[in-house]
């Protein structure tokens, strides 16, 4: 008998397996972008130092962190250029001068404030010292035992400096009002007498409350317009209207001095006619 043929077994073309992913191609066309990012930030800084004069120090900078980087290390110029762009880029850039590179044994650290701002031309550091200022004497010098007030804190000084002289103003009024008051009595004000009491029921009786309420009013109108301390001013400077020359230094450190004594005089006025019923002169003992 014939030998048997066998039966023709019918297989799936096999397709070629795909060509796996040309790392050389990717890494140059890394390299190309790398190559044009650099020309583009060398060049912004450029644009700005000729058109705006503020961009030498970015400038610098950029050059000096970016060629170090990149350039100074040579992990540009390692791979070969391919076509006619890239060629072209390549020589663009080997044409900047020389970045110094970075030590690698340089210590990295953050920047201060002063290095960072170095270069801004627009940035106007300010310092403020307390001790430096008018009213400030010996032998107590920069007074502050409570620490109230830091002594490099420019607003809070400003704020409590103006209540000073505010309030020792008012002090000055109030203490040479207490002496007035004995001699001269405001029409509406006679039932006031030497203690405290008759003087609050003199003020705050009718008809003389409606004198007191509008005098009230007035004073706190005048506080919130005329007498608000502006941020271009001394504290305490609303003008000169008698031209005392009030604002130099010796009248100022004059005016905080005797603010201070009449805080401490017109309190011991009051305290003194709360313990005696006297007024300001007949606590003399001659009236």
């Amino acid at each position: 008998p014939a030998a048997a043929v066998p039966a023709p077994v019918w297989r799936a073309a096999e397709l070629p397996a795909p060509a796996p992913p040309r790392p050389t191609m990717r890494l140059n066309e890394e390299l190309a972008n790398c190559r044009l990012a650099l020309l583009a930030a060398y060049a912004m800084p450029d644009a700005a130092e000729g058109t705006h004069g503020k961009g030498a120090g970015w400038s610098a900078a950029l050059r000096g962190s970016s060629s170090a980087g990149c350039l100074a290390r040579g992990s540009v110029a390692a791979a070969p250029a391919r076509g006619a762009r890239s060629q072209l880029r390549a020589s663009a850039v080997e044409t900047e001068a020389p970045a110094k590179a970075i030590p690698a044994t340089e210590e990295r650290r953050e920047l201060t404030d002063e290095e960072l701002f170095a270069n801004d031309g627009d940035a106007k550091t300010v310092y403020f010292n307390a001790r430096d200022q008018v009213g400030i004497f010996e032998p107590f010098g920069y007074f502050d035992p409570l620490g109230y007030c830091p002594d490099d804190d420019r607003d809070k000084f400003r704020f409590l400096r103006a209540s000073e002289i505010k309030h020792g103003r008012v002090a000055m009024l109030a203490s040479v009002g207490a002496v007035v008051a004995h001699f001269i009595r405001i029409p509406g004000y006679e039932r006031a007498r030497g203690s405290l009491l008759s003087e609050w029921d003199s003020a705050f009786g009718y008809p003389t409350i409606l004198l007191t309420t509008t005098t009230i009013c007035v004073m706190f109108w005048m506080e919130l317009t005329f007498w608000a301390q502006r941020e271009d001013k001394e504290p305490g400077d609303f003008g000169d209207p008698l031209n005392f020359n009030m604002y130099n230094e010796d009248m100022r450190n004059k005016e905080i001095n005797n603010g201070r004594a009449a805080m401490f005089a017109a309190l011991g006025i009051w305290a003194a006619q709360a313990a005696t019923d006297k007024d300001a002169m007949q606590q003399f003992g001659f009236f």
